[in-house]
């Protein structure tokens, strides 16, 4: 029986971040919708579930650092691994033209047989990062030297406590020196 754990990679991370600035304000949310619906394609085009078009909704958003993490359903949507690349060219765009700061997320890997390119999703990721100058959370080849990764798998997918700490540490440490840029540390 799978269940939503309650110390998931986001309340990991912000736990660390207020440990790390003394500051209970810093705050982690999490506008993500589940489903395969959930795409970097559908979230531009406000067909995720969160209302308009991804360039509306951010500028109003609060958030001074936004995170992408989609790469894990970007296949089943018949999209490209070029359409994907655009995509977060687009996506970095509209970050950055409402005043915020964009952080990508690698997905980590699955044990489910399902996402066959995901390593070439993520790689396109990862490039998008170097040639944006956008800071990487690099969670994939971390999560592979994993001892018994799959284990750490509901279902071959859904990540345990375990596999959440270590994601938890790996987004703090990227969002660390973010955080002091904008605090003016």
């Amino acid at each position: 029986m799978m269940s939503v754990s309650q110390q998931n990679e986001m309340v990991g991370a912000q736990s660390i971040l207020q440990q790390t600035f003394n500051d209970s304000g810093i705050t982690i949310a999490n506008h993500a919708t589940g489903g395969t619906s959930s795409s970097l394609q559908n979230e531009l085009r406000g067909l995720d579930g969160n209302g308009a078009p991804y360039a509306d909704r951010i500028k109003l958003s609060k958030a001074s650092i936004v995170i992408e993490s989609h790469t894990l359903n970007d296949a089943l949507g018949g999209e490209t691994i070029d359409d994907y690349r655009q995509y977060l060219v687009q996506w970095v765009v509209d970050v950055r033209a409402a005043g915020k700061v964009p952080v990508l997320e690698e997905s980590g890997p699955v044990c489910d047989g399902d996402h066959p390119q995901l390593a070439a999703y993520v790689q396109a990721m990862d490039d998008a990062a170097t040639q944006y100058n956008v800071a990487l959370i690099a969670q994939y080849q971390y999560l592979l030297t994993v001892p018994n990764y799959c284990s750490h798998l509901n279902a071959g997918f859904y990540p345990d406590d375990a596999i959440y700490a270590i994601k938890a540490q790996r987004e703090a440490a990227a969002l660390t020196p973010i955080i002091k840029t904008l605090v003016g540390e």
